[in-house]
């Protein structure tokens, strides 16, 4: 008597439907999640600029003028582990002089913060990026082409450059850009993602 085995398994074109059907899957998973990555790092821009704006608020109200001195304002930058360079572009020594006039304290050169945090094994790990970032000087009431404080501290626009995608190369065009002014008009400059 001929008795059959009682086969089981998969063929192999079973095994290449299923084969196929995960590559499709990861071919549209994979992009989305690496956005939902980078965008959930925009987060660090987004409080960086607000605890600045509060820093600059407070100084404003104490000595009557915004200035770039950011360390006397209050403003307490991160140690490590951070994507974005904060801060303004350059330094307002007359700025900073309305504050010491009135009776406050501008220690020079702590107007920009640098990131010290790879993303895709490169970062922007200068301080002096911030001053990359460019806006069209009508979209603020100062008129700033880049992060700055007006020389008579009556308006500011800071800013947060960084790599938040492995997709970025070191170009300031493909990186994260965002500034946040007087008015707490906070704006994402490049998306970078």
């Amino acid at each position: 008597m001929n008795h059959r085995k009682n086969e089981s398994g998969f063929t192999l074109v079973e095994l290449m439907v299923v084969v196929a059907i995960v590559g499709i899957l990861s071919a549209v998973a994979i992009p989305n999640f690496k956005r939902y990555q980078a965008k959930s790092k925009t987060s660090e821009a987004k409080l960086q600029l607000s605890a600045i704006y509060s820093a600059l608020t407070s100084l404003q109200a104490d000595y009557d003028a915004f200035a770039t001195c950011l360390e006397d304002a209050g403003y307490v930058a991160p140690k490590a582990n951070n994507y974005y360079s904060v801060g303004f572009g350059a330094e307002n020594a007359t700025a900073n002089g309305i504050i010491v006039a009135n009776g406050g304290t501008c220690t020079a050169g702590k107007f920009q913060f640098p990131n010290n945090k790879k993303v895709g094994g490169w970062a922007i790990n200068q301080a002096a990026a911030v001053a990359q970032i460019t806006v069209d000087s009508a979209s603020n009431a100062g008129g700033f082409s880049s992060p700055s404080v007006d020389d008579n501290g009556s308006f500011f626009l800071a800013g947060a450059i960084g790599a938040v995608s492995t997709d970025s190369t070191s170009a300031a065009s493909s990186v994260s850009q965002w500034t946040i002014d007087e008015n707490k008009s906070l704006t994402e400059v490049v998306k970078g993602y």
